[in-house]
This record gives C-alpha cells, structure tokens and sequence, in this order.
C-alpha cells in the first residue's frame, strides 16, 4: 500500500491522506507517464487533468455551460452540481 497525501476538500491548509493499492497506483503511475504523448502539460499537478490548462476540472462551471444552453429555464441559478447530486442520490433510492 502507498500513501499520497493530497489537498482536503475545504483547501485550508488542510492535508487529506489517500491509501492506494498497488495495482491503483500502478494505473495512476500509467496515467502520469503518458501525458506529455496525449498533450497534457508536465506542470500541470492533478491527476486526471484538463488539455493545455494548468487548472482543475470545475464540475459547477460546466453545469453552468449546459444549463445556459437550456432555453425556457425559469429558474436555472438554482441547478447546481450539489443539487444535481443529491437528486440523483434520491432517485436511485427510490427504484
């Protein structure tokens, strides 16, 4: 077992520690090494990164593009990735 130690979720100077199994970070090794061949940058620090930006994947920032492009939303400020979550959740729960 490996031990990475990664930014917490509330990003206060705040370390969250992640066990990995061998063969898990064997894939992720896999991953890291091939970036630079499929145009990702060597600066860039996340694991599952975005072409050609340094910046993580903001999942609220793409649901606002898709929701944008929704005419007749009477209220789309109130569709979040939070809310899209929990709705899922609930759903599930129920079939």
């Amino acid at each position: 077992m490996d031990m990475v130690i990664s930014a917490g979720k509330s990003k206060k100077n705040v370390d969250a520690y992640v066990i990995l199994p061998p063969d898990t970070k064997q894939a992720v090794d896999l991953l890291n090494s091939t970036r630079p061949s499929v145009g990702i940058a060597t600066s860039n620090p996340y694991i599952f990164a975005r072409l050609n930006s340094d910046s993580p994947l903001s999942g609220n920032t793409d649901l606002n593009d898709i929701v944008a492009e929704c005419p007749g939303l009477q209220h789309p400020e109130r569709i979040t990735s939070t809310g899209l979550r929990r709705y899922i959740a609930t759903v599930s729960q129920v079939f």
